[in-house]
Order: structure tokens, then sequence, then C-alpha cells
């Protein structure tokens, strides 16, 4: 005996199964992109740019440069 099988089933199963794969695809996308922003800001945390320590040696460099010239 040979099964029949159903061919109105097949496209729901394909969809379901595509759908599936693009939720795992954007899921594993989204955490690269989560990671390397994370890195990015832990960067700018270390770095010197943190705010006022930034812009105090800004400010000395810009002083030292202008009494080199007498200017200011």
């Amino acid at each position: 005996m040979r099964r029949r099988f159903s061919r109105r089933g097949s496209p729901l199963v394909e969809e379901g199964l595509l759908l599936g794969l693009s939720i795992v695809t954007l899921t594993v996308v989204m955490s690269i992109v989560v990671g390397l922003l994370s890195g990015v800001q832990n960067t700018f945390n270390l770095s010197v740019f943190n705010g006022n320590e930034f812009i105090e040696n800004l400010r000395n460099s810009l002083n030292q440069v202008l009494s080199f010239f007498r200017i200011g």
C-alpha cells in the first residue's frame, strides 16, 4: 500500500521552518551587535575621553601652546 501525503501541509511546514530560521538568525546578529557596542562603550570608558579630565588636559595643553607663542 502506498501512503498519500497531504500537499496542503507542506507549505505551512516550510514557512514555519523559514520563520524559525529567521528568528535564530536575527537573534545571532543582534547578539553580535550588542557585543560590539558594549566593547566600544568599555573602550571609551577606559580612554582619555573621560569628561572633566579630557577637558582639563585640553585646557592645559592649549594654555601651554598659547604661552609658548606669548599670546595668552
